[in-house]
């Protein structure tokens, strides 16, 4: 099986748009914090305080990411030695992720409202919230003869940015949100059992529409009641 790479894909409301960062290689681990506020009320002759939820905060995550330009392949008969690669022709991707725009154009040509861009890390079947950068902290641990940055290491901080929703885990089965399903609506003289033979094929599928329904009395079905259908049946 192939090794599936990370990337980190951007967006941004000038041009260029969009890009991708496809990390060298992948992160040992990720890491993610959600916090809520609680607002606490001390109340007389309790043990405790009372607890009144405030709202949530964004989410973070954060990334250690490793690169490294050097190389150690010995040149062919003939040829000289490759020159040592920058390192920073990776790392400074990710520190362009907190300017505006990408970095792409000077600041002049940056309309007002232009923010840096948003992020979302794609891992495999990982897709992470839309998130935007905090800090990028790099870090050079090996240089050429000459000076050239050869080999980093970069800390990346991340806080949630969507403006509509705020799930922060992806689906744990990439297509649990698209479980095909009907539905249909039903009478009260109807039985579940009826209608699983009727949908199925088999009465005895009345007991997953009533789990699919959250139904506590089976057959207490009412006039106009929107019955689920699912389609999995495994």
């Amino acid at each position: 099986m192939a090794l599936e790479k990370a990337k980190l894909q951007w967006s941004s409301l000038i041009p260029p748009l969009k890009g991708e960062i496809e990390c060298q290689f992948n992160p040992a681990e990720l890491t993610i914090k959600k916090e809520v506020s609680w607002e606490e009320t001390t109340i007389p002759s309790f043990n405790a305080h009372r607890l009144k939820f405030g709202g949530g905060k964004p989410a973070t995550y954060n990334l250690s990411l490793f690169f490294d330009s050097y190389t150690t392949d010995p040149p062919k008969p003939g040829q000289d030695p490759k020159p040592p690669q920058d390192v920073r022709e990776y790392t400074n991707q990710l520190l362009r992720l907190t300017l505006r725009g990408a970095g792409a154009l000077p600041a002049m040509y940056l309309i007002p409202f232009a923010s840096p861009p948003s992020v979302t890390l794609v891992w495999g079947k990982i897709t992470l919230f839309t998130a935007v950068v905090e800090s990028v902290q790099v870090t050079f641990t090996l240089f050429a003869q000459d000076g050239t940055p050869i080999r980093a290491k970069a800390d990346v901080a991340f806080k949630q940015h969507e403006l509509f929703g705020d799930d922060v885990l992806p689906a744990q089965n990439p297509t649990s949100r698209s479980d095909p399903r009907k539905t249909r609506f039903v009478h009260a003289r109807q039985r579940l059992d009826q209608i699983a033979f009727e949908e199925y094929g088999d009465a005895r599928y009345w007991r997953m529409l009533a789990e699919a329904n959250g139904m506590d009395d089976p057959f207490n079905l009412a006039d106009g009641q929107l019955l689920v259908i699912p389609q999995n049946l495994d």
